[in-house]
């Protein structure tokens, strides 16, 4: 048996396709999974065979989650990137804490550590990194001066925030908050 982390946009059905097994072997060998329909981006998930995808991907669909301590907790980071950029002009309407705080669960797990290994980003050799999950690129185009760190909790955050009201119009506009509140899965941004 293997272990890979669920990454946004999975699905059970879509990970029991992947593996090559089925939803309900997916649930035993996973007894903390209680809805088949709610899995979270950044949770272990045990597998049958050796964690390897199969097909023409041939790569492990992971999340790298490092083991060290991460100090302070996403509730104050958020409040402090929403200090930062209501100080650059960001009005304060556009920042719902609430909306961060998804996105970040589900792009990250709320590790500003986090590594998507998977992705097409990553394959281009610029894999989405920290909270928000943002790729070099685009933290660099959205950064604030002073904050440019983008493993750093609140620089990530504020990366990402500009970001997606940028793309989006609002954090309630990006895709995986809308999903949501229509009663569907999370999806990336």
């Amino acid at each position: 048996m293997g272990s890979i982390d669920i990454r946004w946009g999975d699905t059970l059905s879509s990970l029991a396709s992947r593996f090559g097994t089925t939803i309900s072997q997916l649930m035993n060998l996973n007894p903390q999974i209680q809805n088949a329909n709610l899995i979270d981006a950044g949770t272990a998930l045990s597998v049958p065979g050796d964690g390897a995808i199969s097909g023409s991907q041939g790569q492990s669909a992971s999340l790298s989650l490092p083991d060290e301590p991460v100090s302070g907790n996403v509730q104050d980071w958020v409040q402090q990137a929403i200090q930062v950029l209501e100080a650059s002009g960001v009005p304060a309407s556009a920042l719902d804490a609430s909306d961060i705080e998804t996105i970040i669960e589900h792009e990250s797990g709320g590790n500003p550590n986090a590594i998507n290994n998977w992705d097409s980003n990553a394959a281009a050799g610029d894999p989405s990194r920290g909270l928000m999950q943002t790729i070099g690129s685009t933290f660099d185009a959205y950064k604030l001066p002073g904050h440019d760190d983008i493993y750093n909790p609140v620089d990530n955050i504020v990366a990402g925030v500009r970001y997606a009201i940028s793309r989006y119009g609002s954090l309630s506009n990006v895709p995986g908050i809308v999903s949501l509140a229509q009663g569907g899965s999370y999806v990336g941004y």
